[in-house]
């Protein structure tokens, strides 16, 4: 059933993503983040090694590339990896892998990174807790994993559910079509399996992965009031001390 699931999802990437992405752009550093993409650099932090799992694009580590003196980019999809090597090509620095965390150890020992970046992905995992648990093998002790996911609890959502309404995560009407109105999703709400608060995936980071610590951290256009009430106004953005 597993390898089921792996086998749709990487069709439903490699279809998503076959179109190369125009341009990279720039993700500016803000006192008061508004996306989940200028949160992870608001909270980054520096250090020697990290790893950006389910990296996409590459515009993150693109905007982190000197916050890390070395970098690992892992995705799924053919295409973007195909998109990660040309934009990295000549940086000896950041060294693309195409790897499935799911079904796949990381190719790397105990204790190597000081940082690990998760985001929006760790809602498409069949099952979160092996990944989580790998990832946090290969990081130090002391190390940080950044991890983003939406939050089920936000206020919107909350009218959603009050109202009757799912509260789809990555899509319209109750998952079934796309942000442009007109065409059906692949996969029900984009192939989101798992839907988290600030609450649950923390008790999972620490209870049953192991992190140490977990730090709430709220980002979004209301600026300093989604830092005093997360889970009500953010999405989910965790930073996990190991």
């Amino acid at each position: 059933m597993k390898d089921q699931v792996s086998e749709r999802l990487l069709e439903h990437y490699d279809q998503k993503y076959a179109e190369k992405a125009s341009s990279l752009p720039s993700i500016p550093m803000k006192r008061y983040p508004t996306n989940r993409h200028e949160a992870a650099v608001k909270w980054a932090g520096s250090g020697e090694r990290a790893m950006d799992v389910g990296a996409g694009s590459g515009a993150l580590l693109r905007s982190l590339r000197g916050a890390y003196r070395q970098w690992v980019a892992t995705e799924l999809s053919c295409p973007r990896v195909a998109g990660l090597e040309e934009t990295f090509q000549d940086d000896a620095g950041v060294q693309v892998l195409r790897h499935d965390i799911e079904r796949q150890k990381l190719p790397f020992p105990e204790n190597h990174f000081d940082a690990v970046f998760l985001i929006d992905v760790v809602e498409h995992f069949f099952d979160p807790v092996p990944p989580l648990a790998e990832i946090h093998r290969v990081m130090r002790p002391g190390g940080r994993l950044l991890i983003d996911t939406p939050n089920i609890a936000k206020w919107t959502r909350r009218l959603k559910l009050l109202c009757g309404r799912f509260p789809a995560t990555a899509s319209l009407d109750e998952g079934l079509l796309m942000y442009d109105r007109k065409t059906p999703t692949d996969l029900h709400d984009e192939g989101h399996m798992h839907y988290f608060t600030f609450r649950s995936l923390s008790k999972l980071l620490e209870q049953r992965v192991g992190f140490s610590r977990t730090v709430a951290c709220g980002y979004g256009r209301l600026g300093p009031l989604c830092r005093l009430w997360p889970g009500l106004l953010s999405d989910v953005f965790v930073v996990a001390v190991k």
